[in-house]
């Protein structure tokens, strides 16, 4: 009996040690799929973040782009707008010039009215100093 009961505890101490390897077996298992898990999700951290980079200089390269047609679009309205200032400012140099010519024909005849005037006076003048009347 003694020898079965050696034989029994020889039987269960080789299951425990199959259990043993079988449990160490699964531990490596585990780490290994863990190790394999970990460096997954790194790649895929790095493939996002490398997507995010490109995006955001996309996104970046657009923004820029738009702000350059934006600057394009008002030069160009500026340089509109200030032609349509030139142009205004020719036209008022061509009205003030024209004003400036009535107004020396208006002061050439005011003048003129002015010599008739003193020429009229003067005559009257004389006409009085003819006929004697002071």
């Amino acid at each position: 009996m003694e020898s079965q009961v050696l034989q029994a505890v020889k039987e269960l101490l080789y299951e425990v040690r199959e259990m043993r390897a079988e449990m160490e077996s699964f531990k490596q298992e585990m780490r290994a799929e863990m190790e394999s898990f970990k460096q997954e999700m790194r790649a895929e951290m790095e493939s996002f973040k490398q997507e995010m980079r490109a995006e955001m200089e996309s996104f970046k390269q657009e923004m820029r782009a738009e702000m350059e047609s934006f600057k394009q679009e008002m030069r160009a309205e500026m340089e509109s707008f200030k032609q349509e200032i030139r142009e205004e400012i020719k036209e008022l140099h061509v009205r003030i010039g024209k004003l400036e010519t009535k107004v020396d024909k208006l002061h050439d005849k005011f003048e003129l009215h002015a010599q008739k005037q003193w020429q009229t006076e003067a005559d009257v003048y004389r006409l009085k100093k003819l006929i004697g009347i002071e």
